[in-house]
């Protein structure tokens, strides 16, 4: 076979690169021996490869890359020509020089926090949200303004931290080393933050353990706008339907412009017992469950960038995830959401596909009937945001 060398070799040090000395070589073949039975080791292309007997390897590849990995080394495995074959590489990581800030995500925290604070302050002494705000509790005082900017600043922060919290303890649990949130600040008034992101440190060993980091965080994010949802809707008030329209007019004339609301809003209005009239919801609390559920949905699109990205590449092959991305874009630039498409399809180029390092497992059935959950939550999150709609 070309590029194949007896293990020899290994024994003379430096490989093409890589660097195999005879202990770490002894180790590396025990470890394997001790999960698979090896049918042939060589080195191919300077990469130390094992065939291996074993076909259903999940588990077993999971415990040997558990051994490998406290020595810096890692394991591919792919199946060629109907036998799985496993490659081990030296790791050597590649720490962004973003991370080498250690202070920098308390203070990206404190100006979101910041931005957020000052966003909500802005919106609850607007005079849109006065009109509101008066038919609800009858006043506006300066201690209500502030009241409800902190309950909104808690809220997004909360919505936020708990998604990026979801997909730190789904990658500590799959024993994949992560970075702590770097939230990113916004513009008040506007979009006051841009989310929050984590880094990955390791990578990510099979499509069950990539299912799993990319779905926790829209889950942990979702359950929490539902929350904040139910909360701007015990804080609102229940009014006859001309009064409700009435009261949206005002805020139009204010300069307000009305969001379309999410399914989810009307799947909860009923559990309040008032089905002749509507809620005036607390428009500040409204508001952030309204953004944490739109980056939900956007979040759950099957594009690389995205937490969506990594759920439906757990199931599809390269090529098939390709396409869903360039459906997804077209969807998204089609709903209204035109910039945000051009942003991703200008970035899909640079974004390498990055596979799980156990290339033979399929996913876990279990994780597949979950993407009936990942569906439910897209449609009852997302909002189109054209006048058709």
């Amino acid at each position: 076979m070309e590029g194949r060398k007896t293990l020899k070799v290994l024994n003379r040090g430096k490989v093409l690169g890589l660097e195999f000395y005879g202990e770490e070589l002894e180790q590396i073949k025990e470890a394997v021996g001790k999960y698979f039975t090896v049918e042939d080791v060589f080195l191919e292309a300077g990469v130390l490869t094992f065939t291996v007997s074993e076909t259903e390897i999940k588990e077993r590849f999971k415990n040997l890359h558990r051994e490998l990995y406290p020595m810096r080394f890692v394991p591919t495995a792919k199946l060629e020509n109907g036998k799985v074959k496993i490659r081990v590489f030296r790791y050597r990581e590649v720490t962004p020089s973003i991370m080498k800030i250690k202070i920098l995500p308390i203070i990206l925290l404190a100006a979101t926090i910041g931005t957020i604070g000052a966003d909500g302050f802005l919106r609850v002494t607007s005079p849109v949200y006065k009109v509101i705000y008066r038919m609800i509790f009858g006043r506006i005082s300066f201690i209500d303004q502030l009241i409800e900017g902190l309950l909104f600043t808690i809220s997004l922060i909360a919505i936020i931290g708990i998604h990026e919290l979801g997909h730190k303890i789904s990658a500590k649990i799959d024993g994949i080393e992560s970075s702590p949130p770097y939230f990113i600040p916004g513009i008040p008034f506007m979009l006051p933050t841009f989310g929050a992101i984590i880094f990955q440190k390791s990578p990510v060993v099979n499509r069950d353990d990539m299912f799993d980091i990319g779905f926790s965080g829209p889950i942990a994010g979702f359950l929490v706008s539902i929350g904040v949802a139910i909360l701007s809707f015990l804080r609102g008030t229940w009014v006859p339907i001309d009064e409700f329209r009435s009261v949206i007019e005002q805020a139009e004339k204010a300069g307000g412009v009305p969001l379309p609301s999410p399914l989810l809003f009307y799947l909860i209005r009923p559990l309040f017992g008032h089905p002749d009239k509507l809620p005036l919801t607390s428009p500040a609390l409204s508001f952030a469950a309204w953004l944490g559920l739109l980056v939900t949905a956007l979040n759950l699109f099957p594009v690389w960038q995205l937490d969506g990205g990594r759920i439906f590449r757990s199931i599809l092959s390269p090529r098939q995830h390709r396409i869903a991305s360039y459906i997804s874009i077209a969807i998204l630039a089609f709903t209204g959401y035109f910039f945000f498409a051009l942003l991703l399809l200008l970035l899909m180029p640079r974004v390498p596909d990055i596979p799980p390092l156990d290339q033979v497992s399929p996913l876990s059935r279990s994780r597949k009937l979950m993407f009936i959950a990942v569906f439910a939550m897209l449609v009852l999150s997302f909002v189109p945001m054209l006048p058709f709609f």
